[in-house]
């Protein structure tokens, strides 16, 4: 799950060309019905390579069940860029009818989203009650829910076994805790020379930081955000007490490089890193990136306590004055979230189905028998929480990355970090509610 801050700023670029003469209200919704009824929809999407393959193809796959409604899908780039492009587009542009992107939920605060509430409390033939909560309340903001979950993740530790063969760790019985983990990551760390800096290091995390220490967070009981989501919570001692555990690997322990995130996902396929967490959308790439036998987890426990927040993307429909186009457009968000279709991009890629019972369904048990890799974020998904879709999530992300960073250099103890992360946000909140 990367970064989410550009949602605030691309809401801020939005407001300001609003200011200069764009508005919501300037925006039109985009496809169309010809004169014989047949409906056309504009579907904008932010998954590229085999994830995006796969979107296409239950695109083609919807269009082909049926004669009355051709759905015409668009690339926009990533969730960063597409989701800049939809601000400008409701500053003055286009909008399409269905668009998936990160951070969905947050546009419903501009007044362009039919909620999908509204859709299934209109439609007896679907069945929220069967997706996880944890994925319905990902797509909420404010208590109402604005978007349908699609594309869906879960953090997980990939390792090398060849390593933990090497260091005399059991390659079928990875760590499942926090200390477990250390434990490892001083065996799998190794420094022949005495250089100080391990050829071989046994820990790291991908460079959306901020999904992972959140994990921690809330494994050990501290709270992201107040109640009412007037405040952010994180600077509680539950909270530091992580921080500086994360910190504790890389400059106590020294297990972990210090701020090398960025480049920890490229070290682990090179095999100069035992242990990678990181998105279990990555597990293809990995597969088919590795040269050593790969082994995944599911992410450390804190104690006896797993959590582990959901991240990912959503499908949303714009409105439309068009009645026809809007339930169109439903009828093809209930296509792509059908168990069908989630069993297609499951099985494609690295996202999850999002429903209770997709650890029962013969497809998904065939699916982890055959690639065991896969194991770890299907049984992560009895654990699954949502990180609520608050007003200034994007900035909070942005500022959990730089408590980290200070933390690992030394330049801020994790109380000081984390008081000023707080301190930042809190006032972000406050200002967006103006």
């Amino acid at each position: 799950m990367k970064s989410r801050f550009f949602l605030t700023l691309a809401l801020a670029a939005a407001l300001l060309l609003a200011a200069c003469g764009g508005s919501g209200g300037g925006s039109a919704a985009g496809g169309r019905v010809d004169s014989r009824g047949h409906v056309t929809l504009d579907f904008w999407y932010a998954l590229s390579s085999d994830s995006g393959k796969a979107v296409e193809e239950l695109v083609r796959r919807f269009n082909a069940s049926q004669a009355d409604v051709t759905v015409v899908p668009t690339y926009q780039g990533d969730y960063t860029t597409a989701m800049a492009k939809i601000y400008s587009s409701i500053a003055g542009g286009s909008l399409p009818n269905v668009v998936q992107v990160g951070g969905a939920p947050l546009l419903g605060s501009s007044d362009v989203l039919v909620p999908m509430s509204d859709f299934i409390q209109a439609d007896t033939s679907f069945d929220a009650g069967q997706i996880l909560p944890a994925f319905l309340d990902y797509n909420k903001a404010d208590g109402t829910l604005w978007s349908m979950p699609f594309n869906n993740s879960l953090p997980v530790m990939y390792y090398n076994k060849d390593l933990f063969g090497a260091a005399g760790l059991d390659t079928e019985a990875p760590p499942q805790d926090v200390d477990a983990l250390l434990a490892a990551a001083q065996k799998l760390t190794l420094d022949p020379n005495h250089t100080g800096t391990p050829s071989q290091w046994g820990l790291n995390f991908r460079d959306d930081g901020q999904w992972y220490l959140s994990s921690l967070f809330l494994e050990n009981g501290a709270k992201i955000i107040s109640a009412d989501q007037t405040q952010v919570l994180y600077n509680s001692p539950q909270a530091v007490a992580m921080l500086q555990l994360w910190g504790d690997w890389a400059t106590r322990y020294k297990v972990m490089p210090v701020n090398q995130h960025s480049e920890a996902q490229s070290d682990f396929l090179a095999g100069k890193l035992g242990m990678f967490v990181g998105s279990s959308a990555l597990v293809t790439g990995m597969e088919s990136g590795v040269s050593f036998k790969l082994g995944t987890a599911m992410f450390p426990m804190v104690g006896t306590l797993r959590r582990v927040p959901v991240g990912g993307g959503s499908l949303a429909i714009f409105k439309n004055k068009d009645a026809r186009l809007t339930q169109a457009a439903w009828q093809f968000v209930k296509f792509m979230v059908s168990r069908d279709s989630q069993v297609y991009l499951a099985t494609q890629t690295g996202y999850i189905p999002v429903y209770t019972d997709a650890l029962d369904w013969p497809e998904i048990a065939s699916l982890v028998q055959g690639d065991p890799a896969r194991k770890a974020a299907i049984q992560e998904l009895q654990y699954a929480v949502a990180i609520p879709e608050f007003s200034a999530l994007g900035e909070s992300d942005l500022a959990l990355r730089q408590a980290i960073q200070a933390v690992e250099l030394g330049a801020s103890t994790p109380q000081q970090a984390l008081d000023a992360a707080v301190k930042s946000v809190n006032q972000s909140i406050q200002r967006l509610k103006k």
